[in-house]
């Protein structure tokens, strides 16, 4: 019996086995720890966004009710028209699409792009003034010569967005409205 070997080598009286400590465990409590720290800032940047003070938010939705105001032109038969006609699909497998941040420099190839292959493209986008209007002003009338209409309002104005669905069925949304810069963003304005 003092013959016979363990196959693993390992002792049989407790107390006397170390296990040695991988470098694994180690990197996987630092990636924890890390994950743990992200997770808790990411919470913090929600819980900023979304729980701000009455007056900051009474800014937003001020501006927001400026915007559509002064974007409140859409409606009547011409406009309607004019969404229709740039809607069109002009390919046998084409879609409709609306693209929001049209006016961007990847909303205005996007657009372009989809009108070439055959679909039908509606923009839209509010025109703010974080970018050169008259930039915005260019690619707009660019992708107007290519058929693409551009209609000037928020995507944030319900009203607005139920009757571009109520004019035109939609099979696809290009999303691509953003605010550009991060501070600018969390401001509202």
């Amino acid at each position: 019996m003092s013959q016979m070997k363990h196959i693993d080598n390992t002792p049989t009286t407790t107390g006397k086995f170390k296990i040695e400590k991988s470098p694994y465990n180690r990197l996987r409590m630092h990636s924890l720890a890390k994950l743990t720290f992200w997770s808790f800032v990411f919470l913090g940047l929600i819980f900023m966004f979304f729980f701000r003070s009455p007056s900051s938010s009474s800014h937003v939705t001020s501006d927001l009710n400026r915007r559509s105001l002064r974007t409140n032109s859409y409606g009547g038969p011409a406009w309607e028209k004019r969404v229709r006609t740039s809607a069109k699909i002009r390919s046998r497998n084409g879609i409709s699409v609306l693209v929001t941040g049209a006016i961007g420099f990847v909303g205005t190839h996007v657009s372009a792009a989809f009108k070439r292959r055959g679909d039908g493209v509606l923009g839209l986008d509010n025109f703010n003034e974080y970018y050169d209007p008259s930039l915005k002003r260019a690619r707009q009338a660019l992708l107007e010569r290519t058929g693409v209409y551009i209609v000037e309002g928020d995507i944030n104005n319900v009203a607005l967005l139920n009757k571009l669905f109520d004019i035109v069925p939609f099979t696809h949304v290009m999303h691509l409205a953003a605010q550009a810069g991060v501070r600018y963003a969390m401001d509202g304005v």
